[in-house]
């Protein structure tokens, strides 16, 4: 019996679980409840053809991806096509030695597993598409809502147009980071605030994350930027004014925290303005609530002139108070939306660290982050203007967190290898590029070109000697599902090489070079910026290179923010 002979193969693998049996009734119920990562099958089984068989396995979509290796005496060359146009993904004649019998079972579930994760994490993203399109129709029934109200407004009415269609506006941004940063920016502008901050709700109580200030930006050299907010978390409770605003879900306008009334339940936390050295007197504080979750608190700080009550206090009018609690209401379903495509990223990226542990979310966010902030300073530098600035940063944050998301396709034994990797094993790595590129080959849209771009090429040096280089769509077709060196092509070298790719590579060599890993502590200031100096030119833009030096503070900042 085949089943026996296997049985006595596999005995000294003690890693491998093997059942079997010679009933073909059986041995379909126990795959569908035993789900294993491999099925092996005789063609020749009692009272059911093998090929049948395999047919109705292929058919059932709890085991449709399940790998299954075909084991017969028939070395019939036509047989052997029926079975593999039926779906069998390997066929032996006979029985092989045990090691090779062994290595064909390891390497359909290494690729089984593989498969499926990324089947798991596509299914993923899909999902969180889908929830796009619906609150994306929320967003658009929210500003009907209001233009329909602004109809009935008297003197408000020209200015909450306005605030609808910053609402409009933020509903096309993707990015979580984004789309806080843009409608802290949109809030304080029809407010006119100097200062703000964004708050989020979790279970530990509302964090902050996200600060600006145009006094203490002023204040700055050129080429800095304010450090991402620190660690402070608030309690969802009356002590503080966010934490109230976050627990009764109620706006509150606030002429000068410095002189509240003893009666109050909440205080204002004077603990961020020692640190910066920054007074703040006027809030104004909206709760971003989607029915009746509250996500988090959008604060405004020091109103500038509309509502001028002293020499050096302005505080906000009912007409702020009315807009911002429209705006928080589009803002909040941008927030929710902008967390399910966070989600999908995210479910992605922790697919590629099951794989790599050095690929983890705070890596991730550190180098995305870090991205932003240089391409913000090249855009001031080659005068892009606002709009185009503001959706490509949405873009490339997006793509530098999918950056090595190909290798998920990368076998353990060179992902996990401890050691320096053999030639063989480095070209097989550098299929990642491509094998990430190929994921938005078909790119229909901006941030699948962003993603396509930052996947393939993040890899290409500054001088031609980087990989996989110019690489295009047809090729990338050409290639099987699975291959072991990247195709031959020409080489892309300094401007021909995507800027969102070269902003990337800088942005993730850093991070690297600043972490701890198994095999190294985490590099100096001193020993970074001489080793992006030597790589000026060669492996990365001059230009991006000084950037990345000149914001080195504030990449200090965004570790501490992502640890």
């Amino acid at each position: 019996m085949i089943g026996e002979a296997v049985r006595r193969l596999l005995a000294p693998f003690t890693d491998i679980e093997f059942t079997a049996t010679q009933d073909a009734e059986t041995g379909y119920s126990l795959a569908l409840s035993r789900r294993p990562d491999v099925i092996l099958q005789d063609l020749m089984m009692p009272g059911v053809d093998g090929m049948e068989q395999i047919v109705r396995i292929r058919a059932n979509p709890d085991l449709a991806d399940t790998p299954l290796v075909v084991l017969s005496s028939h070395s019939d060359a036509v047989i052997k096509e029926q079975c593999f146009g039926a779906g069998a993904n390997d066929y032996l004649v006979k029985l092989p030695d045990a090691l090779e019998l062994v290595a064909r079972i390891r390497y359909h579930a290494r690729m089984g597993r593989a498969q499926r994760d990324r089947d798991r994490a596509m299914r993923a993203l899909a999902d969180s598409e889908a929830e796009l399109v619906r609150r994306n129709a929320e967003v658009d029934a929210a500003n009907r809502k209001l233009f329909a109200m602004n109809e009935l407004l008297g003197e408000e009415k020209q200015r909450l147009a306005e605030v609808g269609a910053l609402g409009t506006k933020l509903a096309s941004v993707q990015d979580l980071n984004e789309v806080m940063d843009q409608a802290l920016r949109l809030a304080r502008g029809f407010t006119d605030a100097d200062a703000g901050s964004i708050w989020i709700a979790g279970a530990e109580g509302i964090r902050l994350v996200y600060i600006q200030n145009d006094t203490l930006e002023a204040a700055l050299q050129p080429g800095q930027r304010l450090p991402l907010a620190g660690d402070v978390v608030l309690p969802r409770d009356g002590t503080s004014i966010a934490g109230y605003v976050a627990s009764t879900k109620k706006t509150l306008r606030i002429d000068d925290v410095q002189h509240l009334d003893a009666s109050l339940p909440y205080q204002f936390l004077s603990q961020v303005d020692v640190q910066s050295g920054y007074q703040t007197r006027s809030m104004l504080v909206a709760p971003l609530r989607v029915r009746d979750e509250v996500l988090g608190v959008l604060q405004l700080i020091n109103a500038r002139g509309r509502g001028k009550v002293s020499a050096d206090v302005a505080v906000f009018t009912p007409g702020d108070e009315a807009a911002l609690e429209l705006f928080a209401g589009m803002a909040s379903l941008a927030v929710e939306r902008a967390n399910l495509v966070r989600g999908g990223i995210m479910r992605l990226i922790a697919t590629a660290e099951m794989r790599d542990p050095t690929e983890t979310g705070a890596h991730v966010l550190r180098v995305a982050e870090c991205s932003v902030a240089m391409y913000d300073k090249w855009a001031a530098l080659h005068n892009v203007d606002e709009s185009k600035r503001l959706r490509q940063r949405d873009e490339l944050r997006l793509a530098a967190m999918v950056h090595d998301v190909g290798k998920v396709a990368i076998p353990d034994r060179i992902l996990k290898k401890p050691g320096k990797l053999d030639d063989v094993e480095y070209r097989h790595m550098q299929t990642h590029s491509v094998l990430g590129g190929r994921l938005f080959a078909d790119a229909s849209n901006p941030y699948d070109e962003a993603m396509r771009d930052v996947t393939m090429h993040h890899h290409d040096k500054w001088d031609g000697t980087g990989y996989p280089g110019s690489v295009n769509a047809a090729m990338m077709a050409q290639l099987p599902v699975e291959f072991d060196t990247i195709p031959v092509a020409k080489p892309l070298r300094d401007i021909e090489i995507p800027i969102f790719a070269r902003i990337v590579a800088v942005a993730d060599v850093y991070d690297a070079l600043t972490s701890k890993r198994a095999y190294k502590e985490p590099w100096t200031a001193e020993k970074v910026t001489e080793l992006l100096r030597s790589e000026s030119g060669r492996a990365f833009d001059p230009e991006l290179v000084d950037i990345a030096l000149e914001l080195q503070e504030y990449f200090r900042s965004v570790r501490l923010r992502f640890p």
